[in-house]
């Protein structure tokens, strides 16, 4: 029977893409979708069939294109807090939006946890969390991960902040929820957008968890791309939508693969110029956005900055990734992908034109690394992507 969904996520690409391609799988299934988005995004929510209901989010500023070059640790831990507060935000809208007409599942982004959790026991109905990341059980805790990576530790002013604040959320909301469970990204119904063969410890998660792999949309995976003329390989370079705002490390890609025998496309971002890195050589095009997807079809290496929506793209379309990542979430995912030699990992920050070109040479001709990153394909197509996902939340519904 069709079903009222409501969807709850962030103003971030990443976040955003594989809940919009779940949800207009949905609305073709015939269920009625929810969607609190925020300004910018209704275009893509009512594309998809949904009902955009518009806020004002906090995060706006702090997750726009080309807002950030780094992350430093206080700037990870303080985040949490911020993102906090968009939860608290977001639950008051849904109160009173939805108070005669509540959904039948809600499925809330990991970003807002405390908000889909919150729903979940003021509505009494099931809630299923949209995990672009790696997902959290007993045995793999992706947030720890993270605060490994980036040196937050638990007694960092933030934490103690953050669960401070997640125990008064809980209390004016009359909700009995311990403030860790608030916070973690562990979920008690999990949907990741990963396939169960890249997460760690992945044969330790039960039918809770949901490995969909990469949810594309049919209009998405449909979109057509030509390539600069044939002959040389060719490397399709973007650092992707949030840190991309890097013009000396495009203005070194341009350097190292001048002359060189590569067809090169580089991406800066929406919103940039493309007449910022100057007078181009004859075997370089920059451009501020293509379909990705449809170029990694073609490309022989993907440089990335390692957002997971890229990394899975790149398997996807069985093109061995450069590893550059940017934050520590990105380093969680690089390090994985190179354990299960996926990809080939440059620190950012010895990244000059001959390590590039030499990475990009290396993974290149690496038979073996290209033999693995061949068959992902087969390995996602398995995974089921929005027919699966879809699947697994019409199960939670009435």
């Amino acid at each position: 029977m069709p079903g009222h969904i409501l969807v709850l996520t962030i103003p971030a690409q990443g976040h955003m893409r594989p809940a919009l391609a779940v949800t207009g799988e949905l609305v073709r299934r015939g269920h009625r979708v929810s969607f609190l988005t925020a300004d910018g995004f209704e275009p893509a929510v009512r594309a998809t069939g949904a009902t955009a209901f518009r806020y004002d989010s906090l995060l706006g500023e702090a997750l726009g294109p080309g807002r950030y070059t780094s992350l430093t640790p206080d700037m990870l831990a303080w985040s949490a807090v911020l993102f906090l507060r968009e939860s608290t935000r977001l639950v008051t809208l849904a109160r009173r939006l939805f108070a005669d007409d509540v959904p039948d599942l809600v499925l809330y982004d990991m970003i807002v946890a405390p908000a889909g959790r919150a729903l979940e026991r003021l509505w009494d109905r099931p809630a299923v969390q949209s995990t672009p990341s790696l997902a959290s059980n007993d045995h793999y805790a992706q947030v720890r991960a993270v605060q490994e990576r980036s040196g937050v530790t638990d007694d960092h002013p933030a934490v103690t902040e953050l669960l401070s604040q997640a125990a008064t959320f809980a209390a004016d909301l009359g909700i009995t929820a311990a403030p860790e469970y608030l916070v973690d990204w562990r979920a008690d119904r999990s949907l990741v957008y990963v396939p169960r063969e890249f997460q760690p410890f992945g044969e330790t998660f039960g039918t809770e968890t949901t490995f969909a792999g990469p949810c594309l949309s049919p209009e998405y995976t449909r979109q057509t791309w030509r390539a600069p003329r044939t002959g040389p390989p060719l490397v399709v370079i973007s650092m992707g939508t949030l840190y991309n705002h890097q013009p000396d490390f495009f203005a070194r890609c341009v350097r190292a693969f001048d002359g060189q025998p590569w067809r090169t496309v580089i991406t800066l971002g929406n919103g940039s110029d493309p007449k910022q890195l100057g007078p181009l050589p004859s075997n370089i095009e920059v451009h501020p956005w293509i379909p990705q997807l449809a170029a990694l079809r073609q490309a022989d290496v993907f440089v990335t900055g390692v957002g997971l929506g890229s990394l899975m793209e790149s398997l996807y379309a069985g093109t061995p990734p450069v590893l550059i990542p940017q934050v520590p979430e990105t380093r969680v995912l690089s390090h994985r992908a190179a354990e299960l030699g996926l990809g080939t990992i440059l620190d950012p920050g010895e990244v000059t034109e001959e390590t590039l070109l030499t990475a990009v040479n290396r993974t290149a001709t690496d038979k073996a690394l290209r033999e693995r990153v061949r068959r992902m394909p087969e390995v996602m197509e398995r995974a089921g992507g929005i027919r699966h996902a879809a699947e697994a939340l019409e199960a939670h519904l009435p």
